[in-house]
């Protein structure tokens, strides 16, 4: 089992954006002295609700404060970017990291962001799909020419080269039951954070990814499968309604950047148009049960190892940095999910008991 951690780079009132960025270095820099295997980076944009617009380039800065720790995105938005100037910026962190680099990509849904930009939201799914496959074709070939809707090249090669063979693996952000059965054909690795969706259904998800996977000749076992929530881990009654109000906080300012119904594509305005509406209903008890992973050391290990057992994850991602939770007790959670969490899976076996299944309305935090 491996472990990383999250960060999404908001910016709370009386906090500067030079201490967010610095302060999340350093962060960083413990996450790698505590044992933790990966640090995922969000790229957003236009707002303090994550400030961080290239990933790659502060990975760079993780890259030499840190040692062992793998460099994850989580997620690159791929309309955003032209994709040799990315596969370039891939290749030269591959690099400087020593190898270290994961590529988390995802289509994008903020509507202020596409504007921001001048991208047509309806353009989201073509320009994700050929910044893609130039991407890779960037990444694992010399030479080579591509002629999309969008995008027409000629006998292109990038530089540098990837230290990494091939690149460094490609995770698609999954939510949809329809595209973990796709990617899952197609032998592709997926990276998820579903927020207040039932267990069944997520395990629903889980079996389609493994089966169409299966049935398309792939063996699902090859890769990490990335799974990533909020969490809270100490001791203490005060410390847990602190970390479970501010992950409330943090779902509601969801709901002020998610695309509205006359926003949205019209294939997925049900699916927004349900995570708001479950959003609105959050209240702080139901924020502590099904929001994340909040409580004790041995709780939370509990529901990681019933994730394991009943998804099959295998790369547990803590989002402990949750927005306007205080960086000590962020800090503290940190040092105690190191000391007390990680521990009872790197030994032989699993810790005790599991947690009973929880059940939530249905929706995926965005």
């Amino acid at each position: 089992m491996k472990f990383g951690i999250m960060n999404l780079f908001p910016v709370s009132d009386g906090v500067s954006d030079q201490q967010v960025l610095r302060d999340t270095l350093e962060e960083i820099q413990i996450a790698d002295e505590l044992g933790f295997d990966s640090v995922w980076l969000a790229e957003h944009h236009f707002s303090k609700y994550g400030i961080l617009g290239s990933p790659l380039q502060f990975g760079m800065a993780v890259a030499e404060r840190t040692k062992r720790i793998t460099i994850g995105t989580a997620v690159l938005v791929l309309p955003f970017h032209d994709p040799l100037r990315l596969a370039e910026d891939v290749a030269a962190l591959d690099v400087m990291s020593g190898g270290r680099l994961v590529i988390g990509v995802g289509r994008g849904y903020q509507p202020k962001e596409f504007g921001g930009f001048g991208i047509p939201l309806d353009q989201s799914r073509k320009r994700y799909e050929e910044t893609l496959d130039v991407l890779r074709l960037a990444l694992t070939t010399e030479n080579f020419s591509y002629h999309g809707e969008i995008f027409h090249y000629e006998n292109i090669t990038t530089y540098p080269r990837p230290l990494t063979p091939g690149g460094p693996q490609i995770l698609q952000g999954t939510v949809s039951p329809e595209n973990f059965r796709q990617r899952g054909a197609v032998g592709e690795p997926i990276i998820t954070s579903p927020n207040f969706t039932p267990l069944t259904l997520m395990k629903r998800n889980f079996e389609a990814y493994r089966d169409a996977s299966l049935a398309g000749g792939h063996d699902p076992s090859r890769h990490d499968l990335p799974f990533m929530q909020q969490v809270w881990a100490g001791h203490g009654e005060e410390g847990l309604r602190e970390a479970a109000a501010a992950a409330l906080d943090y779902y509601r300012s969801v709901g002020k950047v998610i695309p509205g119904s006359e926003e949205a594509l019209e294939a997925e305005r049900g699916y927004y148009e349900k995570v708001a509406a479950n959003i609105k209903l959050l209240t702080l008890e139901q924020t502590l049960t099904h929001g994340g992973n909040f409580g004790s050391p041995q709780r939370v290990a509990e529901t990681v190892a019933e994730l394991r057992d009943q998804l099959g994850i295998n790369h547990y991602i803590s989002w402990m940095r949750i927005p306007s939770l205080r960086r000590e007790e962020a800090l503290r959670s940190m040092e105690t999910f190191a000391a007390e969490v990680i521990p009872q899976f790197r030994a032989a076996g699993a810790p005790g008991e599991t947690a009973t299944e929880n059940a939530a309305p249905a929706g995926a935090a965005v």
